[in-house]
């Protein structure tokens, strides 16, 4: 069995919103997701996560201030390194501890800019997960990192099932830190749109996605891009829909800070 093929089924099932905003300049694209999008959370009272780049805060710090101030009960910002770099490569990019300094730059910044203590992690471009790879999670660990959303792929490539859940570092032995992963599970969104004609086929995918959560009482670490969000969807109605349909089938959203807290407080009971 793969290391990371742990199925832990407590609770209700959760629906976990994760947006990547990574822009490396000035995009209307952010300023249109920044306006529109917060905006449905509030209206349906639920929690996401804003994983941001460093250079995407950057160019956009007086609306990401605006955010912060106005909805940090619902948005929770954290972190996305400061670029892409070559993560699309993660054995050269962890190798060289290029991801881990730019974790620790980007922390600073959000630190100083925002306010912000990140404790969450987004790696660009995703990654097969730190399986081999304690040292990485110890300075991660370090810079204040509890968890991370890096594995998107099984050891053979494939993209990984629902059925793949959140887990500990620290269950695969001794050396490792306990932060919790995230996977990727059911490739990121804007790999599906791709391959699709129409937004009713996308909704499709996401009902029948929540309907398998249901059935299985699992967790959806759902993953969508600031760019591919207005994909046949100007107004982002995809995103109103996927909430509806998830809290009309009694599913929880939280954020990814909520849900760590939560398997936090489980492990220490």
């Amino acid at each position: 069995m793969p290391f990371f093929t742990i199925i832990t089924v407590m609770g209700s099932p959760v629906l976990l919103i994760g947006y990547d905003l990574e822009e490396t300049s000035r995009s209307n694209i952010i300023v249109k997701f920044l306006n529109l999008v917060p905006r449905i959370h509030v209206e349906y009272s639920v929690p996401a996560t804003f994983f941001i780049q460093g250079k995407t805060l950057l160019y956009h710090l007086e609306e990401f201030k605006k955010i912060v101030k106005k909805y940090s009960d619902l948005i929770d910002i954290q972190q996305h390194a400061f670029s892409h770099l070559s993560h699309r490569d993660p054995n050269a990019s962890l190798d060289d501890n290029a991801l881990e300094r730019e974790v620790e730059v980007t922390s600073d910044i959000f630190k100083a800019l925002l306010g912000v203590n990140c404790i969450g992690l987004g790696v660009p471009g995703g990654s097969k997960g730190f399986k081999g790879k304690p040292e990485s999670l110890k300075k991660l660990w370090e810079y204040g990192i509890r968890f991370v959303r890096s594995l998107d792929k099984d050891e053979k490539g494939n993209v990984l099932s629902l059925d793949v859940q959140p887990f500990w570092y620290d269950e695969l032995g001794p050396e490792y830190p306990p932060i919790l992963e995230y996977p990727v599970q059911g490739g990121y969104e804007s790999n599906i749109k791709m391959g699709l004609n129409k937004k009713t086929d996308f909704v499709q995918h996401i009902k029948n996605s929540i309907d398998y959560i249901v059935e299985k009482n699992l967790t959806w670490c759902y993953v969508q891009h600031a760019y591919t969000s207005f994909w046949k969807d100007p107004k982002v109605k995809i995103i109103e829909e996927m909430i509806t349909y998830a809290l009309d089938n009694k599913v929880s959203i939280r954020s990814y800070t909520q849900y760590y807290y939560e398997k936090w407080r489980e492990r220490k009971q």
